[in-house]
């Protein structure tokens, strides 16, 4: 009995959870990254970050700065901590823009959350409620910004880290990646 208690996959999945929850906790800082960080979950992750500890920078990213009026009002109150940057997951170049300037200031990122996605944009971008209502168009740009977009991100940001690491390296005389 105590054998399947410890193997049953239910189990296992909430003691890796707990596990997460407690890594979580103990997050003390460094540099975390929050894409898709204007409203819902992204913006959650934002606020917990900066709450949750005193230390550690938090960048934030989303399409349209100005317009995220929570966004900014954490920015007033966090002003030394969160930096906030125009990114948009459907064009690259926004993308690589965002991984210079974190190079730039910070050197490298310690935590990515990548937290954007769609369902619907009102007059634009509708779900799909039946089969009658499905629009290759509509089924493309969620598939851009939920799947293709994030990867994006983690390729750029990942190659920003390792790019970093490896001018560190180079700059203590050794020659490998580290």
């Amino acid at each position: 009995m105590r054998f399947f208690l410890h193997t049953h996959p239910q189990l296992m999945a909430i003691t890796m959870r707990l596990q997460s929850f407690a890594s979580a906790q103990k997050w003390e800082g460094g540099v975390s990254m929050v894409q898709g960080a204007s409203r819902g979950i992204g913006l959650e992750f934002v606020k917990q970050l900066l709450e949750k500890n005193g230390k550690g920078h938090v960048i934030a990213t989303c399409r349209n700065p100005t317009k995220a009026t929570a966004l900014l009002e954490l920015k007033n109150q966090f002003a030394e901590r969160l930096n906030v940057l125009p990114l948009d997951v459907t064009v690259e170049s926004t993308i690589e823009e965002s991984a210079r300037s974190i190079t730039e200031r910070y050197g490298s990122l310690n935590l990515l959350i990548n937290a954007s996605g769609i369902l619907s944009i009102p007059s634009v971008l509708q779900p799909e409620t039946t089969l009658s209502k499905v629009q290759e168009s509509s089924m493309m740009l969620a598939y851009e910004v939920n799947a293709v977009g994030p990867i994006l991100v983690i390729k750029i940001s990942l190659f920003v880290i390792l790019l970093t690491a490896y001018v560190a390296s180079s700059e203590s005389w050794r020659t490998a990646w580290h």
